[in-house]
């Protein structure tokens, strides 16, 4: 099944911090801009380490968001809730780099 191009609700978490982390607001832009920011996005690593580290301060210092994760589709029964989480994989990073204008094949080694 092809990737969606809409995020996830941790691919959303990473995205919003990444661009925290570039001291860009992530609103509110024209495609040109998006395509602009996108070619300066960090390393996929660098931008791990960071997304996981301002996670972990969050928790530490309380300002971690209350709500969680609601996870349902079409047919279920009931939904699941999944605390917010205090560490994201370098999967869900990526995608969500991808998903948001990084060229896939940036961060490969040649």
């Amino acid at each position: 099944m092809p990737m969606s191009s809409y995020l996830t609700s941790k691919e959303n978490i990473a995205a919003n911090l990444i661009y925290e982390m570039m001291g860009e607001p992530r609103i509110n832009r024209t495609i040109d801009d998006y395509i602009e920011i996108a070619s300066r996005f960090p390393k996929l690593a660098a931008c791990h380490a960071h997304v996981n580290q301002r996670l972990r301060e969050m928790k530490e210092n309380g300002t971690a968001p209350l709500y969680g994760i609601c996870y349902f589709k079409a047919g279920d029964r009931h939904s699941r809730i999944e605390e917010f989480p205090t560490e994201l994989s370098i999967e869900t990073v990526r995608t969500a780099l991808l998903k948001m204008g990084m060229p896939p094949n940036r961060n490969r080694r040649s």
